[in-house]
């Protein structure tokens, strides 16, 4: 059955042409963006005739760049809705929006972003409107993201049977006003936009009214129970969300006498740096520059759950191989990848370079734990990525495909494979090193010992060509000729062992 306050909001969204837009901290608020347009409703009884006056000398006052202007009522200040009379507050703004709806938003890091630019706004807003100001989320409107506040005179709190008919004005009240008590240390503007911070991270408790003004009496209108938190599990294992939140709830707890001389900027600067790390590839770095490689690809993992993507994947496989030296985790996490996104080549080329590097681990302390189905899908998954590289890539990724092969001892394919893209048409492209050396390593395990020897040559040469014109750059030189070095040193080996054969 439809409420008779819902009734009135509808005939006052019909009357207005306007859209209801929420509670405000006197009244309520309603939109007409098209029209330049936003309305506060106070019911005239809330408000006296002194009050009606300091209404109407806003409409006068100089404009501000933080404040919409209060204009003319287009059909006089006083209206009457549903046989109840309101006092009709116009202003003049085109914002399609409010700060409540940015905390109602999906994702928490625009929620975040709109309550700390909120914060930064605050100071302003106490220069211009004065002490008593308690902004609600719908007192806000965000035109972009910046927010611009519906002023009013500071009155102070409304009635208490027009906060307990919206208990979202509850949950905003300082504990020391919802038990009838003065500030005392507490700024109530700050308390109001810390629960609308706190009301990104945490849902607001549900039930009657009397509860939630015991709630708020106690301050603890938020608590750490799980099913309240507006969040995804990863996000709240992050340090600098789990910071603000703290942070939150020390501003707005039972023990926050000293905290009127609270710093909004430094708050909004906690609630930045949690919505920077609520982009988990941001989060999943941190750990990893922090020392914490475990910590970060299990964080990755938790945030996969949440939201699959393509980046966060491929920096969890890197850290999986490079940090964690965990091969066989990263090839898992980069099939994952594969399936994300099938048309992009990162994950095929990191596939290619872990499996190319793994062969001395197969052949190493691995040896006795593959088995040939092992291998098997080693060889598909090299040569699935391979073929789906894009075609300009193949050429740059052709030496890991060889080294896949090479190390997974199909050592014929190799050969061939080396072969073809060592050559441009006719020329030999004897500047490619890397391959190269691949196809020398294919001769030496084929047991073509001279054909081994004469490309250990080309490639002795080539270095010295190289290294006189400063065509190559001397790390690179320096990591070919180290290369070289060893496989110089198993030829002379694999000859002096067919000799004594």
């Amino acid at each position: 059955m439809t409420t008779a306050v819902g009734d009135r909001t509808e005939v006052v969204e019909e009357e207005l042409d306007a859209e209801y837009a929420g509670v405000g901290w006197w009244g309520s608020l309603y939109r007409a963006p098209r029209r330049r347009r936003w309305y506060r409703l106070i019911p005239v009884e809330e408000i006296s005739g002194e009050q009606r006056s300091e209404l109407l000398a806003w409409q006068t006052r100089p404009r501000r760049q933080d404040l919409v202007p209060v204009v003319p009522g287009e059909r006089g200040e006083q209206r009457q809705f549903a046989g109840r009379w309101f006092q009709v507050v116009c202003y003049e703004t085109d914002a399609g929006r409010s700060l409540a709806d940015a905390v109602a938003d999906l994702e928490p890091a625009h929620r975040l972003a709109s309550v700390a630019a909120a914060l930064h706004a605050l100071p302003g807003w106490r220069e211009s409107v004065g002490p008593g100001l308690v902004p609600l989320p719908a007192d806000i409107v965000l035109v972009g993201d910046r927010p611009l506040l519906l002023p009013l005179p500071a009155w102070g709190p409304p009635s208490l049977g027009e906060i307990f008919d919206e208990p979202e004005r509850i949950a905003h009240l300082t504990p020391e006003a919802a038990r009838g008590l003065p500030p005392g240390g507490r700024a109530p503007d700050l308390h109001a936009l810390g629960v609308a911070a706190l009301r990104c991270f945490d849902a607001l408790p549900s039930g009657d009214t009397g509860r939630l003004l015991q709630r708020a009496a106690c301050a603890a209108v938020f608590t750490d129970q799980r099913h309240d938190s507006r969040l995804p599990p990863w996000m709240r294992r992050v340090e600098s969300v789990r910071a603000a939140r703290a942070q939150l709830l020390g501003l707005t707890g039972v023990q926050s006498a000293g905290l009127v001389d609270a710093d909004p900027q430094l708050l909004a600067k906690a609630l930045d740096r949690a919505r920077h790390a609520m982009n988990p590839l941001a989060a999943v770095r941190a750990l990893r520059e922090a020392g914490e490689p475990r910590k970060a690809v299990g964080l990755a993992h938790a945030a996969l759950v949440d939201r699959p993507g393509h980046e966060l994947l491929l920096l969890a496989a890197d850290i999986a191989r490079r940090d964690l030296k965990e091969p066989l985790e990263a090839l898992s996490l980069l099939e994952r990848a594969v399936q994300t996104d099938p048309e992009r080549g990162e994950a095929y080329a990191a596939q290619l370079s872990i499996i190319g590097g793994l062969w001395s681990v197969v052949q190493g302390r691995l040896a006795g734990a593959i088995d040939a189905s092992f291998a098997d899908r080693l060889h598909t998954t090299a040569r699935t990525a391979f073929d789906r590289l894009p075609p300009e890539l193949r050429r740059e990724h052709a030496h890991d495909f060889a080294r896949c092969l090479i190390g997974l001892g199909e050592l014929r394919e190799a050969n061939d494979f080396v072969y073809r893209w060592l050559h441009d048409g006719t020329t030999l492209m004897w500047w490619r090193f890397d391959l190269m050396l691949d196809y020398g390593e294919t001769f030496l395990r084929l047991g073509r010992l001279d054909s081994a020897g004469s490309v250990a040559e080309q490639v002795k040469d080539g270095l010295r060509r190289v290294r006189e014109s400063g065509q190559m750059d001397r790390d690179d030189i320096h990591e070919h000729g180290m290369r070289l070095a060893d496989f110089v040193r198993r030829l002379h080996e694999a000859r002096g062992e067919e000799k004594r054969a």
